[in-house]
């Protein structure tokens, strides 16, 4: 079992909630009728929008004027066309401005010259198009309008089954809700300088892009005047209106402020204080110095992501705040570095279209691993990037497999997935180790400063890192970025004398180029293989010390044979020491190199490596060399973790007695891992251990981790210690949630009442989308189905994704009305998508059926090991038997 690595939601991805999937097999990404999305044309462009908004927050409306300065591209535009959605028109005014043969002015703010007239216009309630003079080079537009979004503008009140919500009003424009707050030209492509003037409740703090200019008696009054003379794309736009702490911070030239709820001031000081440090280390590696004069980090509640990087100023979900105890192994670094390495990647440079999302997405990952390495070192960096590798993989076997970049999708939050984040991510890294630090440093600064305040498409990437280095990168940007799929490689070390044998296969099933530059099918002259670099490490002893021997070899074939002469037989051989191979990896390899390669790499993930093929290996002295390398104080905590994992894979008595004695280790994550692998025993010798660590540990993450396990160990006595559990306060519901999987683990029918009273408004949504999640696998009656369906139309997106993703694991057809009908009105593309794919899987054999085959397996795998168990006592007795006789 691997454990959940990013404990944090972020921008418009899945929160770790949702990412888990498991599947026979993974279905298409594109679902019928999905149309190929093109970019949009650009006739005129927008230089500046100046907005004008009055919050209404007992309407949860606004009032707002809106001054767009177009600048005209198309000599022969008739019209300009803007995004709107759902206003109430008041006026629409235009000015033309200077002729064709004017240059046009950079910057905004003020009209072009000429009065305002009224403008012929049409309005269908989506798009506002406007009628310019085709002798205007540019024109500013005045806009007068009422609107209460469905989408974009959120307004908070506290209610009678939440009566600690706070007051606040914030926005959330990614992908394209921009439209429904003003009117703008919503896509990525289309940058401009914005300013805002807004009227908020007295006493009121309101934060947006750029510098304040209002001074402090409009401020106390509600009116904030924000400008920014940065060009910024709309969906980047933000509003946000509360009363909060604020707490001011500085790194090198760059003004910080973060904005915390009244009363959690030191948990915004303890989360947010490597701020400053991350703006540092970015910044030089980059060599690009943070791109705006200020950053302000505000945290909200109720958000429907885990932060959202607003240009200047990043929104940031609740429960990135962190408790003193949370703290002891939960960080939200990871979550602060990736919303800020978008005011570089995706902020300053911006993807031209959704569809090289990963541009902004897949850079923002890489620098959380980037800053982790620079305040954690080297192993927790690798440790990072195998556990995105994971996450990936999940997604790829247990959903779906795409193109990077991807032009087929119904709305742009489709492509919001592990692969644009996690794998894009990890092809970045796989640059790093192509280029070398030196070349591939160098060719990002070449990027960015290229491209600063432009959009880029993913071969502006390629160029600027093939100008740098010389290197043809054509190749890997096709087989990473624009193929679907991975490789999947069986490798076997052979040893004889002197020699290594090295077998590669490529298992792979054929992979489709489904991108808009490679729109190539898979026929005979289209390989299933993938071209990579085999890096072997191997551990050779050298009188009283050991050295390692680097051998590359080229694979691009489905089959290879390598035979590699050595002056001994090595200690160890490390398959893909680096991480080069985005992909599976299966090693066969003799028992005695991997126990010493657990032992004896060089590297932390060399060491880890070992872990999974030695969980196959159930013998006594495998089981000795996991156990030490768990017990082992001084091991980097990631090893510790595998080797847990793996005792937990062998199921053995001798694993469960290893895990029993180290379930009190002092470090907290390896006492989840212990708590975890406890989980695989169906015993009550686990069962008491666990209940142990769920009650009493002094982590959050240790004692959900247990709750889950415990009710993984199928131990009837555990129900009662975990009902004693299930409404323990902790940070982010995380124990409620463990608590919650472990009763569906249980499998026991008595749960089911305590579930359904947690899906109810009223119980903080995280718990209540566990408590969604696990309903099917223990109940799949007509009640159950009708409690799903009657919380599909509820206001949390990630909420309605579960109650779908339930819904499907129940496999009843009859929920197919009432998914049909909530596609038909939700505006939410990530709660369509999922809507769609259940509707087209609906019919099959369903979760209850997949959980039942899992079981099957697992008992099969169980029976197994018995049975390796008893052939070793036999041939263990034989043994002495023979010896006995023979002394004889």
């Amino acid at each position: 079992m691997s454990l959940e690595y990013r404990l944090h939601s972020r921008c418009a991805c899945g929160s770790a909630l949702s990412s888990s999937e498991f599947a026979l097999a993974s279905r298409p990404f594109t679902l019928t009728g999905t149309k190929r999305v093109y970019e949009r044309s650009r006739p005129f462009t927008i230089r500046h929008i100046a907005l004008d908004l009055a919050l209404d927050v007992a309407e949860r409306s606004i009032r707002g004027t809106a001054r767009l300065e177009a600048v005209r591209v198309d000599p022969g535009a008739r019209e300009i066309a803007l995004d709107a959605i759902g206003f109430d028109l008041e006026s629409v005014e235009i000015s033309a401005g200077a002729p064709r043969a004017a240059k046009p002015r950079r910057g905004g703010g003020k009209a072009a010259a000429g009065a305002f007239q009224p403008a012929e216009h049409a309005y269908d309630g989506e798009t506002l198009r406007v009628a310019v003079p085709l002798d205007a080079a540019e024109a500013s537009i005045l806009v007068r309008y009422r609107a209460t979004p469905r989408r974009g503008l959120y307004f908070l009140q506290p209610d009678e089954h939440v009566p600690d919500r706070p007051r606040q009003v914030w926005t959330q424009c990614q992908d394209e809700d921009a439209r429904h707050i003003f009117p703008c030209i919503d896509k990525p492509h289309i940058k401009q300088t914005t300013e805002l003037r807004a009227e908020v409740p007295p006493g009121w703090y309101c934060l947006s892009n750029g510098e304040l200019e209002s001074d402090a008696k409009s401020q106390k009054a509600g009116v904030y005047h924000y400008r920014l003379d940065e060009p910024h794309p709309s969906y980047l736009f933000t509003l946000v209106a509360g009363e909060f702490a604020r707490i001011d911070d500085a790194a090198p030239d760059v003004p910080l402020a973060y904005f915390v709820p009244r009363g959690r001031e030191e948990d915004g000081r303890r989360t947010f204080a490597r701020t400053p440090d991350m703006i540092r280390h970015f910044s030089e590696k980059l060599g690009v110095k943070y791109p705006f004069r200020r950053y302000a980090q505000v945290v909200v509640s109720d958000f429907i992501f885990g932060g959202m990087e607003n240009t200047t100023a990043t929104t940031m979900y609740e429960h990135i705040l962190l408790d003193e105890r949370a703290a002891l192994d939960i960080s939200s670094d990871d979550l602060i570095a990736h919303e800020l390495a978008h005011q570089w990647f995706g902020d300053l440079v911006t993807c031209r279209d959704w569809s090289h999302g990963w541009l902004n997405e897949g850079f923002a990952t890489f620098m959380e691993h980037v800053y982790r390495e620079h305040h954690l070192g080297a192993d927790e960096y690798d440790h990072g990037v195998k556990a995105d590798l994971d996450a990936y993989l999940a997604e790829a076997r247990g959903r779906y497999r795409r193109p990077i970049v991807c032009q087929d999708y119904d709305a742009p939050l489709d492509v919001f997935d592990r692969h644009l984040y996690e794998k894009g991510g990890l092809v970045l890294h796989l640059l790093r180790r192509e280029l070398g630090d030196e070349l591939f440093w160098r060719g990002v600064n070449t990027y960015l400063t290229r491209h600063a305040r432009g959009v880029v498409e993913t071969r502006d990437l390629a160029r600027a890192l093939e100008d740098v280095s010389g290197k043809s990168l054509e190749r890997f940007f096709e087989q990473w970025v624009f193929r679907a799929g991975h490789p999947e490689l069986d490798v076997k070390i052979e040893l004889e004398g002197d020699q290594c044998t090295v077998t590669v296969k490529q298992t792979q099933a054929p992979a489709q180029h489904a991108s808009r530059e490679h729109a190539l099918q898979p026929d005979a002259s289209t390989p299933p293989a993938f071209a990579l670099d085999l890096v072997l490490d191997f551990g050779l002893a050298e009188g009283k010390g050991a050295s390692v021997r680097r051998e590359v070899r080229r694979v691009d074939q489905p089959a290879h044979t390598f035979v590699i002469p050595l002056p001994r037989r090595p200690r160890f051989v490390v398959v893909d020491p680096d991480l080069r191979i985005l992909g599976e990896v299966k090693v066969d390899a003799p028992a005695d190199l991997l126990r010493a390669q657990l032992a004896h790499a060089p590297t932390a993930r060399g060491r880890v490596l070992a872990a999974k093929p030695l969980s196959r290996r159930d013998d006594p002295p495998t089981a000795r060399a996991l156990g030490h390398a768990l017990a082992d104080a001084n091991e980097f905590w990631g090893v510790r973790a595998a080797a847990a994992g793996a005792l937990g894979a062998l199921q053995s008595s001798a694993a469960l007695a290893l895990l029993e004695a180290n379930a009190g280790v002092e470090h907290p994550k390896v006492r989840r891992a212990v708590a975890a692998a406890l989980g695989s025993f169906r015993s009550a010798k686990a069962a008491e251990v666990l209940s142990r660590l769920a009650l009493r540990d002094a982590s959050y993450l240790v004692q959900a981790e247990a709750a889950r396990a415990l009710g993984a160990t199928r131990q009837t006595a555990g129900f009662e210690t975990l009902i004693d559990l299930i409404d323990r306060p902790s940070w982010g519901e995380i124990v409620r949630c463990g608590v919650i999987d472990g009763l569906a683990n249980l499998r026991d029918e008595r749960a089911v009442p305590h579930l359904t009273a947690r899906t109810r408004y009223g119980i903080p949504t995280r718990a209540r989308r566990a408590a969604i999640l696990a309903l099917p696998k223990l109940s799949s009656d007509r009640r159950t189905r009708e409690l799903l369906e009657d919380l599909l139309d509820q206001p949390d997106p990630y909420l309605r994704v579960d109650v779908a993703r339930a819904l499907g694991d129940l496999g009843d057809g009859r929920s197919r009305g009432a998914l049909q009908r909530q596609l038909d009105r939700d505006l939410d593309g990530r709660v369509r998508r999922r809507i769609r794919e259940v509707l087209r899987d609906l019919g099959g054999a369903g979760k209850r059926e997949l959980d039942r085959l899992r079981d099957e397996l697992e008992a099969l795998r169980r029976d197994n090991a018995e049975i390796r168990a008893r052939l070793g006592k036999l041939e263990a007795a034989g043994g002495k038997a023979k010896k006995a006789a023979d002394a004889r």
